[in-house]
């Protein structure tokens, strides 16, 4: 059978030969791609970002403590003249309007703005430290898909929201993405995309402890999930449904 066959591939038009070979070639890349992932993981590990607070500019206070300083200075200098020069400015000062001293009242006053006490409470109120809005564990769709691990939507110090993956172990596959469902437990693409799906980017690896930027504009209380979805099959590798903290 085998020479049968072999004589009849020598018969086979060129063009035919050629086809063929290209199908087979597609087949077999198409099968590694998407079978090999199964077999092989990829692990990610990334730190948790920490951001530094930046201290407000102080360019006006400054030029302000370093008027009243030399202020200060010239009223110790005026100390140690003579007593009879010292008598002569006294006299000299009682002619001074009244609005000198009301100029020294606002230079010194200009040294503790109003504004320093409310920004001074509005930094302390600021939270210095990530603080977690929400968390889910994902979850077993079937024995083909699956994951384990926590997910976890964060308010950072600068304001800015992040969604960290921790011990972080997933079924591996093709064209694998992450985002957040208006759908507590999505198990289709039905059921993902009916209720809102928001696409964060390509799942970085299918182990390890993981960040993904959320974007400043997006309305966390529209999403209760996040969701691992291959894209090009339609399927639903996990979810994990989030609880407000």
């Amino acid at each position: 059978m085998i020479a049968h066959m072999f004589q009849a591939w020598k018969g086979l038009n060129p063009l035919i030969k050629v086809g063929f070979a290209v199908v087979m070639v597609a087949f077999v890349a198409f099968g590694a791609w998407t079978i090999t992932p199964l077999f092989v993981d990829n692990r990610v590990e990334e730190d948790f970002p920490v951001t530094a607070s930046q201290p407000a500019p102080s360019s006006a206070n400054d030029t302000t403590v370093k008027s009243a300083d030399a202020a200060v200075a010239n009223a110790a200098d005026a100390m140690t003249k003579p007593a009879d020069a010292a008598a002569a400015n006294a006299a000299d000062a009682m002619t001074k309007p009244a609005d000198v001293a009301a100029a020294n009242t606002a230079a010194d006053a200009m040294t503790k703005p109003e504004g320093a006490a409310a920004e001074t409470a509005a930094e302390s109120a600021a939270p210095t430290e990530p603080v977690a809005l929400s968390v889910g564990n994902f979850t077993r769709i079937d024995s083909l898909h699956a994951a384990e691990g926590t997910a976890t939507i964060y308010q950072l110090p600068d304001g800015s929201h992040l969604l960290r993956l921790e011990e972080f172990n997933a079924t591996n596959g093709p064209d694998l993405f992450i985002g957040l469902s208006g759908h507590p437990e999505p198990r289709d693409s039905a059921e993902l995309h009916n209720q809102g799906y928001f696409e964060l980017e390509r799942l970085k690896g299918n182990q390890g402890n993981q960040n993904y930027e959320i974007p400043a504009d997006l309305d966390l209380s529209q999403y209760q999930s996040v969701v691992i979805y291959c894209k090009a099959f339609s399927v639903v590798f996990s979810t994990a449904e989030l609880v407000t903290q």
